[in-house]
């Protein structure tokens, strides 16, 4: 089943960096990834869109 989610993540210890290299290394599986919606410096926002299966395997601990 493909799903649309939003994923908010603040700019705190590495938590960007986990989520562009969770982005990296999915971006074959993914259906699409929106821009950086946030500012970019304090806080990171992507619409990501793809499998149920694949969505789940997002880190969880770094959602704001």
């Amino acid at each position: 089943m493909k799903i649309e989610k939003e994923y908010i993540v603040e700019a705190i210890g590495n938590n960007q960096d986990i989520l562009y290299e969770w982005i990296e290394v999915n971006k074959d599986v993914l259906d699409f990834v929106s821009e950086d919606e946030g500012c970019g410096c304090c806080v990171s926002i992507f619409k990501i869109e793809g499998q149920t299966e694949v969505l789940k395997t997002f880190p969880k601990e770094i959602l704001l």
